[in-house]
């Protein structure tokens, strides 16, 4: 067999594999992106009411962090000690670490993902509140629904991963049979 043969089936699998892994990242980040969507409108409204000098209006009545995918709402003081809030996790309202609040005072806004306890994964978004007294909002929800479809999609690119180097692997054998054939009737 020829060498450029093995060759030009090596770069053919390193060029799936990129183009797989670039699928990947793509729509990975995609899934990553739109969690975020309903937060950011909802953490930009309540500040620019609050800022306005209207009363925080909280729609759910309470969200469980650990089991619901609902989205919740939260203020905080100027400090990030939590005011009021529709999430409550093992009964108290969440608390984010410090740095966000720091980020989000010198940015205005914060998009993060949270792990406050092991199997509970939030999308929040932070915003900064103009108004005396109040210094955060944020808003979150469950990034279960996210985690599931990019599990799944992880699935589906190993498997046409697995098909793609099987194929090529398939395509090489029989270029060398058929090589070596040819080789065999020359002689």
């Amino acid at each position: 067999m020829k060498l450029p043969s093995i060759t030009t089936h090596f770069f053919a699998a390193a060029i799936v594999t990129v183009i797989l892994l670039l699928i990947y990242a793509s729509v990975q980040q995609g899934y990553r992106s739109v969690a975020n969507d309903p937060q950011i409108q909802i953490a930009r409204d309540l500040s620019n009411n609050i800022s306005r000098g209207k009363p925080a209006v909280f729609q759910n009545d309470s969200v469980d962090l650990s089991t619901s995918l609902g989205v919740f709402t939260e203020v905080f003081d100027k400090n990030g000690k939590p005011l009021q809030s529709t999430g409550f996790l093992n009964g108290i309202f969440p608390k984010p670490p410090a740095g966000v609040f720091e980020f989000t005072n010198a940015n205005n806004e914060d998009a993060i993902t949270w792990q406050p306890q092991a199997n509970v994964r939030m999308a929040m978004v932070f915003e900064k509140v103009a108004a005396p007294g109040e210094g955060f909002v944020a808003a979150g929800r469950s990034l279960k629904e996210t985690e599931v479809r990019e599990s799944n999609l992880l699935r589906m690119i190993e498997i046409a991963w697995f098909v793609c180097i099987l194929m090529l692997a398939v395509h090489l054998s029989i270029q060398s049979f058929i090589l070596k054939r040819a080789a065999k009737t020359h002689q």
